[in-house]
């Protein structure tokens, strides 16, 4: 129950590491031309599943590297400035911070009970904004934000919209194109279901020659094969985010979690998600939960956080049967996959109301 954190391997994501470990036994040049293959097979696939082309994507080690490699490719005068969201999980509050020292300024959005909506953040806009910087999905309340209207507003204000995918892609149906991002990084190892250390960027063809990667190496340029003599025609793609050789057992293994979820479908993968956080929702209330977790549909994602009594003693209780949740907002971060079932969300409920009764 802690997709929001950590996710375990599915069988073939497993599987691909052990035949990655297999090849790199007898490493010959037929197989590392098929690794690379593999590189450009998973960022077609992970271009399909968020509605982007195949050169719109580069593979980054986690939301972090991503967000700050847009960070710190922008040009940026003093004055400027960025917006973003109070409470927001750092990944996407320090690499803006950071640009302080060009005289950048981070405005940060004060939200009542984790909502907030375009109207909050066009009273923040003014002609200095650059960058607005959102989840698409709350760590903490699973709060799911309206990314079409943010889009809309950013591109009437000519302001960069990126966005932290983490707690969304792979768990809901995100469109970059539909909802006007140009910009959205998101690590592998939560809703994605893949490792640690290797994630997606996500950069809009439409703006990325806007960039001059603050990471640069030998795959930088154009026709990175041809070491000498030396060209600095830097790629014209997302991939000039990428300065090195790839993590290509990473890659292998991202490119087959997203295969797995391209094979059910991220609107199916969603509507499943919301039937089994609304069984949960609903059995915690009856348990007399208070439900921090904003309801409306269209607010709604796959976290699930609520406040029940005394918050460690139910985290211990949960423990101790097994299921894994997470402390949030003072309560319990609760967070299924698609391959939960019914009698998952029975038997933790179960748990929590026994550890209630014994109270």
């Amino acid at each position: 129950m802690n997709h929001a954190g950590i996710s375990p391997l599915p069988r073939r994501v497993s599987q691909a590491l052990h035949d990655f470990a297999d090849e790199a036994l007898s490493l010959d040049p037929s197989v590392y031309v098929e690794w690379e293959r593999r590189v450009d097979r998973a960022r077609c696939s992970f271009a399909k599943l968020i509605g982007a082309e195949t050169s719109e994507i580069a593979f980054v080690r986690n939301t972090s590297e991503g967000l700050s490699l847009i960070a710190g490719g922008l040009e940026w005068r003093e004055g400027d400035n960025v917006i973003g969201i109070a409470d927001e999980y750092p990944s996407n509050v320090y690499p803006w911070w950071g640009l302080r020292r060009f005289g950048v300024e981070t405005r940060l959005l004060d939200r009542p009970r984790s909502r907030f909506g375009v109207d909050d953040i066009g009273r923040l806009v003014d002609s200095r904004t650059r960058v607005l910087a959102v989840s698409a999905v709350d760590w903490q309340s699973g709060f799911r934000a309206n990314l079409a209207e943010l889009g809309s507003l950013c591109q009437e204000r000519g302001i960069l919209f990126c966005v932290d995918g983490i707690q969304a892609v792979g768990a809901l149906a995100v469109d970059v194109r539909a909802c006007g991002i140009d910009c959205m990084a998101m690590g592998g190892h939560k809703w994605l279901l893949a490792p640690e250390g290797c994630g997606a960027l996500f950069v809009s063809k439409r703006i990325v020659e806007r960039f001059r990667p603050p990471l640069l190496g030998w795959k930088s340029v154009t026709d990175p094969n041809r070491y000498l003599p030396y060209h600095f025609d830097l790629r014209h793609d997302a991939a000039r985010f990428e300065p090195g050789t790839e993590s290509h057992v990473g890659v292998r293994a991202l490119g087959t979690a997203v295969d797995l979820l391209l094979e059910i479908g991220p609107p199916a993968i969603e509507a499943r998600l919301f039937d089994l956080t609304g069984q949960l929702g609903e059995g915690l209330r009856r348990l007399g939960a208070e439900m921090l977790s904003p309801w409306a549909i269209d607010e709604r994602s796959g976290i699930v956080t609520f406040r029940l009594g005394d918050t460690n003693a139910l985290l211990g209780a949960l423990a101790g049967a097994k299921i894994i949740a997470r402390p949030r907002m003072g309560g319990v971060r609760l967070a299924p996959h698609f391959y939960n079932d019914d009698e998952d969300i029975s038997f933790v409920l179960d748990v929590v109301g026994t550890h209630q009764r014994s109270l």
